[in-house]
């Protein structure tokens, strides 16, 4: 069984985009070598971002993200056992996703949440939208 965390968070305004470009090469490369899946996405200040794998490892990346001085202000949207993948890769993007149809596996995972986490699917929606500029 996968697991999976979410979150949005608040970059920190000494943040260059030169240091933005260089976390998301280091973040794909990272999890990509540890079998982790998902999406890391900067926008306007924030930073959106779903990560799927085996628990420990997950959780593991999640308690260094906490204490990451790069951002604050993490407000975690889920926390949980998923029974698949959403994502078969890691991708991660400087630059909103401005595409109105989204990316395809971003779409698959507010499906699958839709369905399966309907009591949160408002909030992750809304703030995924967001990220998105989906009308």
């Amino acid at each position: 069984m996968r697991y999976t965390i979410s979150y949005v968070s608040t970059s920190n305004p000494d943040l260059s985009d030169t240091d933005i470009t260089h976390l998301m090469d280091y973040v794909r490369a990272h999890n990509c070598l540890l079998d982790i899946t998902g999406i890391l996405i900067y926008s306007d200040g924030n930073f959106l971002q779903v990560i799927e794998g085996n628990k420990e490892t997950v959780k593991g990346i999640f308690e260094k993200i906490k204490k990451d001085l790069r951002h604050y202000n993490i407000i975690k949207i889920l926390d949980k056992e998923i029974d698949g993948s959403s994502f078969s890769d890691y991708h991660s993007s400087f630059t909103v996703i401005s595409d109105h149809n989204g990316p395809i596996e971003l779409q698959k995972f507010l499906e699958k949440e839709k369905l399966s986490n309907p009591e949160h699917f408002k909030s992750i929606a809304y703030l995924t939208q967001k990220f998105m500029k989906l009308l």
